[in-house]
């Protein structure tokens, strides 16, 4: 766990989902298989195919902006697929029921959490499968709001989804934290914007936060990032 920077006056955590609050490569590789999958069909192309493009929209992405990540949502909009379209296919094709389960654990941590802090969760996926990740995780009803890229309209990293976030819950940036696997498209933007940032493995280290600010472990910045993460 990389704590980047720990605000003075935190109100809201705002939790990433997929391979933050779970750990299942299983159906990270099945969400990523499936909407190539739907890539390949929608242009009439080979899996092998769309597999190319991808990798090299996000190879000259990494060469043209120091070697940061491009979330597989942003290059389906390089690719021509619109925000609304890819959330509809992620609707229509995962089925996170299917791959996670309750977390007894993770509850216990969120229920700590949740007497000091307002917690939001903000995702890649569409705001559906972010809510029924959640419910089969069984923590929905901490997250207050959930975005999704329906929601949204664009892939992280942006920082739309916190602004909704802050209006939601009537607080500036300087009193979020992000809190996300991956440091290009959950951590950055919002750092450069006054936000807290923690940079997790999984949601192991999800479980150590409340002991860790507990202590009044803060942290510094921490030079690198990471580049894998969810699917989105």
């Amino acid at each position: 766990m990389n704590i980047y920077c720990w605000p003075p006056d935190v109100r809201v955590l705002v939790f990433d989902i997929d391979m933050t609050l779970y750990n299942n490569q299983e159906y990270l590789d099945t969400q990523i298989r499936l909407l190539l999958q739907r890539m390949a069909d929608h242009q009439g192309i080979s899996f092998t195919q769309v597999s190319k493009q991808v990798a090299q929209v996000k190879a000259d992405f990494a060469m043209e902006n120091d070697g940061r990540n491009l979330s597989l949502g942003n290059v389906f909009a390089v690719l021509g697929v619109d925000t609304a379209t890819s959330a509809r296919w992620r609707e229509e094709l995962f089925h996170p029921e299917d791959f996670l389960i309750e977390d007894e654990k993770l509850q216990s941590t969120l229920k700590i959490l949740i007497q000091k802090f307002k917690l939001a969760a903000v995702t890649n996926n569409s705001t559906k499968i972010g809510k029924r990740t959640l419910a089969a995780l069984g923590v929905e009803a901490f997250f207050d709001p959930v975005i999704g890229l329906d929601i949204s309209g664009k892939s992280k990293p942006t920082m739309i989804p916190f602004e909704m976030v802050a209006k939601h819950h009537k607080v500036s940036f300087q009193q979020m934290v992000s809190i996300g696997d991956r440091f290009d498209v959950d951590l950055e933007l919002p750092l450069k914007n006054g936000m807290g940032a923690i940079l997790v493995s999984g949601v192991e280290e999800v479980y150590e936060i409340p002991e860790i600010i507990g202590k009044g472990r803060r942290g510094g910045r921490v030079k690198g990032r990471k580049g894998e993460g969810e699917e989105g």
